[in-house]
């Protein structure tokens, strides 16, 4: 899922915000973003206010929903080689293109 999101400190925030790729939930209610250093400089208008915004550490962001797309790939499979579990076969789904949510996946021996 891809997310548009906006900080909402006018001196400092750029309109458009950041796009961001949402990889996996925080705790609580599922609206806790953490952000990468690199996604949260984004949110500033320019250099200075990034830096500005780095002081504050946790910023009030408006986000929305908005379509993924990606050049090359559509779908890449990642898959964890190092389970504890030997019968244990975890495949991550990512880079899913177009503007749809992965609701399922099958995976089949040939």
């Amino acid at each position: 899922m891809m997310i548009q999101a906006r900080c909402k400190i006018p001196q400092y925030c750029d309109e458009n915000g950041a796009f961001v790729v949402v990889t996996d939930y925080g705790e609580g209610d599922r609206t806790d973003f953490i952000m990468s250093p690199r996604a949260f400089s984004r949110l500033g208008r320019n250099a200075d206010a990034s830096a500005e915004l780095f002081k504050y550490g946790v910023v009030d962001i408006e986000y929305r929903r908005v379509p993924c797309s990606y050049s090359g790939y559509n779908v890449v499979f990642k898959v964890h080689e190092h389970s504890r579990n030997p019968d244990y076969f975890a495949v991550v789904v990512l880079y899913v293109g177009g503007t749809y949510d992965v609701t399922a996946v099958e995976l089949f021996q040939v």
